[in-house]
């Protein structure tokens, strides 16, 4: 009988750790997100951001103008990552992706989260 009770337990607590390992590292050496278009722009490839902005207008097949205080860059928004809410040129969002730079093209942004803010 108390074996039954042993099992959920230490499959509870196995959880517990595996949650802390995929959390990911924030300590001294981590990498910091960047919040703007003039820092992403400086950025290596795969390099994390969080922008804060406006989507100003559509340029292509998922391909957006982005602008914030700092600058204008491109960034690339998957349909299916894409809110279902209208998003105008005064709406802010905040993106979350990664610096994909190119040898040939202007660097841009491969966004995986697209979350509308509320108007302040």
């Amino acid at each position: 009988m108390k074996h039954y009770l042993l099992i959920p337990l230490l499959a509870a607590a196995s959880t517990l750790h595996a949650s802390d390992a995929l959390a990911g590292y924030t300590g001294p050496g981590a990498t910091a997100v960047t919040t703007t278009v003039a820092q992403a722009r400086q950025q290596r490839d795969d390099h994390a951001v969080l922008l804060l902005g406006h989507l100003v207008a559509k340029v292509g097949d998922e391909r957006y103008r982005f602008r914030d205080a700092t600058g204008e860059i491109e960034v690339e928004i998957d349909d299916k990552d894409m809110p279902h809410q209208a998003i105008g040129a005064a709406t802010t969002v905040e993106l979350l992706g990664k610096v994909d730079t190119h040898r040939f093209k202007a660097t841009d942004i491969e966004v995986k989260r697209v979350q509308v803010l509320p108007p302040r």
